[in-house]
């Protein structure tokens, strides 16, 4: 009760009873319980058929972290977990999923890493308000339920003012670059939308799988047409795709040709347009296959298959039995109107997500790779730099931070640190690729000016705050580890620290400035648990 009163006084919240609580109500779709069953169901018989015992589900508040860091890209604030601890609804976490879905920072953080699949993420021909427009776009987009089809057929065919139709940056960004640009858009499309990488055959027939050259080559076609003039995508009157063959030192002309499948296409005014057409076409299974495991990755920091640009062919079988977990989110999405926000909540649902990431039973009979390769625990990653810098702010805020509810010189700020922070720190974990802390990551964690600056104790600060309104010393030390990592100390830990909280005022400030410190740099801080 002491932290209750003590969490309510500092965030200034009025008391209401959970029954009373509003969250905004979810998408208007239907039951997902079905094909949450099924995929649990393949998933459960795979264990057993490999004698594999699943983790144990995680802890309300471990899962409540991990779905804040997938969607806005930062650990819940403290007035959050308050609000979560709160709710006793059945239907919690859907709500929350929910919630955090329509929040401004899910089209600040998720478009951008979904974003990066269809633009170049380091690309020196984008400026910043070019790529911010292209990925608020695409995030309120998702937000409003704009199926993922209408999206990508926007991207793939759109044409217009760069500025006032910002689908047209997949196409713009490339072709501002110059030569090659329909054999890169070829490229891009192909591993964006089709988890393909039909780009290996550019040069020659691929050694090793189905693609050729010349499928290659009809696909880049689709985008001979297509010009960047005056800051608008147009395209030409129809004109000969001409391929210039340095090995055989001559040119020739190539005619647009669907790598596969191509009975699929319908015929359009413009090429790109019959292109997108079947790209999106319900029977294009690589389309929905590949959108599925990229939100997979997102949700539980590793795709279902890895690359996420060099998937298997989908099975052409129409036994059910032969379907995989991709296979059952990408026929549930094309049966809903290809709502993403719809793909979310299922993965959310799905067993994986709400498993714990420890495992009791290693040994000789299983391996953490094993348990993980089956998705009988889930998945360990580092934090990727940009939620790194965002849960240190958000930490070092009682109240939630929301960029549309920063002044635009607060809002500015905040933006510069993220960059400085990205750029000193570097990309170390990504959702498609992860990897492990370097050394000048953890010296940039140690003595950073970021971590320095957000776990200092000012009238304002998270950290100060906590010192002062505190009623005991545990109150305060559960408020600190709430704040960073989303949960209470252990008993150990608080025999180690209540010590040090205990004094006057000006001691206990000193003494939360290096709990934050030490939680900053901690290893369950870095990572996803």
């Amino acid at each position: 009760m002491i932290v209750m009163i003590a969490i309510v006084g500092m965030v200034g919240w009025k008391a209401v009873s959970p029954g009373v609580m509003t969250l905004p109500k979810r998408a208007s779709v239907s039951d997902d319980t079905t094909t949450v069953d099924r995929i649990d169901a393949l998933l459960e018989k795979q264990w057993q058929d490999s004698s594999i015992r699943p983790a144990e589900a995680a802890g309300d508040l471990q899962v409540l972290r991990r779905l804040t860091l997938a969607l806005v890209g930062s650990s819940p604030s403290l007035e959050e977990v308050r609000e979560f601890e709160a709710d006793a609804s059945p239907d919690r976490l859907d709500r929350w999923t929910t919630r955090l879905i329509n929040d401004s920072r899910f089209s600040e953080y998720f478009a951008a890493r979904l974003g990066d699949a269809f633009i170049d993420p380091v690309s020196e021909e984008l400026k910043p308000p070019q790529r911010e427009r292209f990925r608020r776009w695409l995030g309120e987009s998702i937000q409003h339920g704009t199926g993922y089809d209408k999206i990508a057929s926007s991207m793939i065919a759109g044409r217009g003012v760069f500025a006032d139709h910002p689908a047209t940056t997949f196409v713009a960004s490339e072709l501002a670059i110059g030569d090659l640009a329909a054999e890169r858009l070829a490229a891009r499309t192909s591993r964006a939308f089709l988890g393909q990488r039909i780009d290996c055959a550019q040069c020659h027939d691929h050694p090793f799988a189905a693609w050729e050259q010349s499928q290659f080559e009809g696909l880049a076609a689709y985008f001979g047409d297509v010009q960047f003039q005056r800051n608008r995508v147009q395209d030409t009157r129809p004109r000969p795709f001409v391929i210039q063959d340095d090995r055989a030192e001559q040119s020739r002309s190539v005619a647009a040709e669907l790598p596969f499948d191509a009975f699929m296409a319908s015929d359009h005014r413009h090429q790109r347009e019959s292109l997108a057409s079947w790209v999106i076409h319900p029977e294009n299974r690589r389309f929905r296959r590949a959108i599925a495991n990229r939100v997979w990755g997102l949700m539980l920091g590793r795709p279902f298959i890895s690359p996420v640009d060099d998937l298997p062919d989908p099975s052409t079988s129409n036994d059910p039995n032969d379907l995989d977990v991709l296979d059952i989110l990408a026929d549930d999405l094309l049966d809903h109107g290809d709502d993403l926000r719809r793909l979310i909540h299922v993965i959310v649902k799905t067993r994986p997500f709400g498993l714990a990431s420890t495992h009791p039973g290693l040994g000789d009979q299983v391996t953490a790779d094993q348990l993980e390769a089956s998705w009988a625990v889930f998945p360990l990653t580092e934090l990727g730099p940009h939620q790194m810098i965002r849960s240190m702010q958000q930490a070092s805020s009682l109240t939630t931070l929301r960029p549309d509810e920063l002044n635009p010189v607060a809002a500015f700020q905040r933006w510069q640190r993220q960059s400085r922070f990205v750029t000193e720190y570097g990309v170390a974990g990504d959702a498609e690729d992860a990897q492990a802390s370097t050394i000048p990551h953890t010296v940039q964690r140690l003595s950073g000016n970021e971590t320095r600056q957000q776990s200092k104790a000012t009238l304002f600060s998270a950290v100060g705050r906590i010192a002062a309104i505190s009623g005991t010393a545990e109150a305060c030390l559960d408020h600190c580890y709430l704040a960073c990592l989303t949960r209470l100390p252990s008993a150990e830990e608080k025999t180690h620290f209540l010590p040090e909280l205990e004094g006057n005022r000006k001691q206990r400030s000193r003494a939360c400035e290096d709990i934050y410190w030490a939680l900053f740099n901690s290893a369950e801080f870095c990572w996803n648990h």
